[in-house]
């Protein structure tokens, strides 16, 4: 994957922390068919967690001895009846509330929105250029990606930044193997 989790401050340099291990099948991952993975330690560490689905857009979270850790669900965006933003919920077993995340800020969506116009002409260029070059896997036309995981009180746990492609974390507020799985199933939405 592309991405990587930081605690917040640490060095970029760092070793990864966490390896992702998925069960070897030919049916592909979806949303509608979600496929178990789970997360070793990196280095040769042993097993984080499980991640197992739960249904469409809903994963449980589960430790190495199989203690549930928490439910993560991703509701889809909508443009009607009202705009409404892909949103994130991580609900921690034992917690009466949930770390929620919007993809994109309100303002980000608004000028995005205002500056299609200038988005669209520079896609089309892109894409005519890449048809020549003869390289058509980087033409993508993506929307604000910074998504912040927050409880009421509690403030923020977990923040993706999308231009650097990394995710800050907060461990006091976030247990670590919840952090890597949220950010596991946030990076393979982008991507698949």
């Amino acid at each position: 994957m592309s991405s990587t989790i930081q605690l917040t401050g640490a060095q970029r340099e760092a070793a990864p922390a966490a390896e992702v291990f998925e069960r070897r099948t030919t049916e592909r991952w979806s949303r509608r068919s979600p496929i178990p993975f789970w997360i070793h330690g990196g280095g040769g560490g042993g097993l984080m967690c499980s991640i197992q689905p739960a249904g469409p857009d809903i994963h449980d979270v589960y430790a190495a001895d199989g203690t549930p850790l928490a439910r993560i669900t991703r509701r889809a965006g909508r443009f009607l009846p009202w705009p409404r933003r892909v949103r994130w919920t991580v609900q921690l077993s034992g917690a009466p509330q949930a770390f929620t995340g919007k993809v994109g800020r309100g303002a980000t969506w608004t000028l995005y929105v205002l500056s299609s116009p200038v988005w669209l002409l520079l896609f089309l260029f892109m894409l005519v250029y890449s048809l020549f070059e003869g390289d058509t896997s980087d033409t993508s036309l993506d929307g604000p990606t910074r998504t912040r995981w927050r409880m009421a009180g509690a403030g923020t746990a977990l923040d993706y930044r999308g231009i650097n492609k990394v995710y800050h974390y907060e461990p006091q507020r976030l247990d670590v193997r919840v952090a890597y799985a949220q950010a596991v199933l946030h990076a393979w939405e982008r991507v698949r």
